[in-house]
């Protein structure tokens, strides 16, 4: 499931007399968030975020530290918070994992600072846990899940606490059943908690029936899909029998979904194949298959595909075969060429990128 990838900045309007912070410092961290905001490319506003980042230190290490923060702080705080999670994650998209930390280290400080002053901070906790959730994106790729893991758990108890703050928020309700998914994703992935990934299930029927209730009405049709597999997985390790039933039962509605024009992701792709070679439709699980792109980021290794069991009609297929050499071939070729230090030439190669 797609973590929607979006900081809200907070607007208030405050008289701006408290502590240290000048209200021409408030509005020059206003524009900056503003532009970090609006830019999915940040190498050229680097210089202002780093320049931001380094004034801000004395300020913000004292509001760290304080026993109580005040509104004005707290404006202050968001915008910063926004600022360095935007510039982490910006980080470790270029392979820079060494100069994120201590940036992911100043953003997780600045939330729990506003968590501190106001735990009922609905925008601050839903920042927070987008923030985590955006963290864990980027280690999806390690063989070692624990630290994928880690993250999901921190997003996961943040949208538990915000839910019941606000339950009746759509939007906070789909943060919360994206975190689980990717929890859920990753646990099956490396045979982990097997009990928990039951709990997760049980939890994510909910929005899987909903859209099964209607697959016409709006949502996002990528979630369904990945819910479906999601839900067939855990019926089928309970039950193959009534998995495979379901599945059939439900044909219609999951291809109403995918019918619809639109470009599949990687992960639904995946399941779509999978979802043919159970029905035993070989040539329609082989167009989705056909479809995965080894250079994704998203890519899968050729060993999962050996590995899964829902595709095990296909594997004595001669064009499957075919298929799948191509793409072991194609997969790690690729792999050997991928760049293997961060790829800004022009950051110090230090610990701390803002010094």
């Amino acid at each position: 499931m797609k973590i929607k990838n979006l900081f809200l900045l907070l607007w208030l309007s405050c008289s701006f007399t408290y502590a240290e912070i000048s209200s021409d410092d408030l509005q020059t961290i206003e524009n900056l968030t503003d532009q970090v905001l609006g830019n999915k490319k940040l190498a050229p506003l680097e210089p202002q975020i780093k320049a931001q980042i380094k004034k801000s230190q004395p300020t913000v290490q004292q509001l760290f530290k304080a026993e109580e923060i005040n509104y004005n702080d707290s404006v202050y705080l968001h915008n910063y918070a926004i600022i360095t999670s935007g510039y982490a994650e910006y980080l470790l998209d270029q392979d820079c994992a060494e100069l994120s930390h201590p940036i992911q280290e100043l953003a997780e400080q600045a939330y729990l600072a506003l968590q501190k002053r106001d735990p009922k901070d609905s925008i601050a906790l839903n920042n927070f846990g987008l923030f985590y959730a955006q963290m864990s994106v980027y280690y999806r790729k390690n063989s070692d899940p624990t630290p994928r893991l880690t993250y999901l758990l921190k997003a996961e108890q943040l949208f538990e606490t915000l839910i019941q703050i606000k339950p009746k928020d759509e939007e906070y309700e789909r943060n919360y059943y994206a975190v689980l998914s990717d929890k859920l994703m990753l646990l099956h992935k490396y045979h982990r908690d097997t009990e928990e990934q039951k709990r997760l299930v049980n939890i994510l029927k909910k929005p899987l029936f909903q859209f099964l209730a209607d697959p016409d009405q709006p949502f996002d049709s990528g979630n369904f899909v990945i819910l479906a597999q999601q839900y067939y997985q855990g019926l089928n390790r309970e039950n193959p029998k009534a998995a495979e039933k379901w599945l059939r039962d439900n044909q219609q509605k999951i291809e109403t979904v995918v019918n619809k024009n639109r470009k599949h992701t990687q992960r639904e792709n995946e399941f779509l194949a999978e979802f043919y070679a159970l029905l035993n439709q070989p040539a329609k699980a082989l167009s989705y298959l056909k479809q995965l792109e080894f250079s994704d980021e998203n890519s899968t290794e050729p060993s999962s595909f050996e590995n899964e069991p829902n595709l095990a009609n296909l594997r004595l297929n001669p064009e499957y075969q075919k298929w799948f050499k191509k793409y072991t071939q194609d997969y790690q070729e690729y792999r050997k060429a991928l760049p293997e230090v961060c790829k800004i030439t022009q950051l110090e190669t230090t610990r701390n990128p803002v010094s």
